[in-house]
């Protein structure tokens, strides 16, 4: 009974607060950007959950958390698609990271909430110029080297910030993948990890984790919700428009990120 009272209390607690809720709008409207242009949502999600007030632990956990359905759907989608020993090797790299990252994340709660800003933001803007290297051919993508420098240092990346999708993408797309096999892969990765990364986190930061969790599977039908309906303004709009006008929002997140000191004070000036 007190364990059920707990959790109860726990679940008011999660939504009790105007922050929860915008948190959950910020989620659906991630999934909204992710399903028009085909990725970003933790990119466009993140910085906007730290605006609203959440610790970069907790963005992170209801990003991974209010996408699941959709990777989960999307991994059952284009299953035929997934070859194992393609991913067996990059999936275990990525997984031995993880622990790296989280370990990290440890220090990086300590900093003032402007340094971690200008962290999210200097990783954007390096994952928006990784993102505009994809379809250039990366003929030694398949060299061991490789592998292990983009798996282990996205793996990184995930336990750190949740930002972990652009090395990736730039890895399949200079492979010269299809679009279903890319796809396959990608959330293949992405789903592997998210057990793992919430029992890490969970030994670390106990409760907080669940809650961030509660407020994460509130968003899931908007979550969903968002995914169609940018499906289909991406199938309207068309990759040639929708793409620029992708980068130039995640430029101007990053830009923002970084510049969040300078533009406080002028707030306060």
């Amino acid at each position: 009974m007190e364990e059920g009272d707990a959790a109860i209390a726990l679940f008011v607690d999660a939504i009790g607060s105007q922050q929860a809720w915008l948190s959950i709008l910020i989620l659906a409207a991630a999934s909204f950007i992710q399903a028009t242009v085909g990725f970003a949502a933790a990119l466009f999600g993140l910085p906007l959950l730290l605006w609203a007030g959440n610790d970069l632990m907790s963005a992170q956990v209801m990003i991974i958390t209010a996408m699941l359905p959709q990777n989960l759907f999307a991994v059952w989608k284009f299953r035929r698609h997934i070859e194992m020993r393609e991913v067996a090797a990059p999936m275990a790299l990525r997984l031995a990271g993880l622990p790296i990252g989280i370990y990290g994340l440890t220090h990086v709660l300590q900093w003032s909430p402007a340094q971690i800003n200008q962290l999210v933001g200097f990783i954007l803007l390096l994952a928006v110029l990784m993102q505009g290297l994809v379809g250039i051919q990366w003929k030694s993508a398949d060299r061991w080297y490789w592998i292990a420098v983009i798996f282990g240092g996205s793996g990184v990346l995930q336990g750190l910030t949740g930002m972990s999708g652009p090395p990736m993408v730039l890895w399949v797309h200079g492979r010269r993948m299809s679009i279903d096999r890319a796809r396959a892969f990608l959330f293949t990765m992405y789903i592997a990890n998210f057990p793992v990364q919430i029992l890490l986190l969970a030994a670390r930061y106990g409760t907080s984790v669940w809650k961030a969790m509660m407020i994460a599977a509130l968003a899931v039908p908007g979550v969903m919700l968002g995914a169609v309906w940018g499906l289909r303004l991406g199938s309207w709009l068309g990759e040639a428009r929708v793409r620029p006008l992708s980068y130039i929002g995640l430029l101007c997140l990053a830009l923002y990120s970084l510049l969040w000191p300078v533009i406080r004070s002028w707030w306060n000036w």
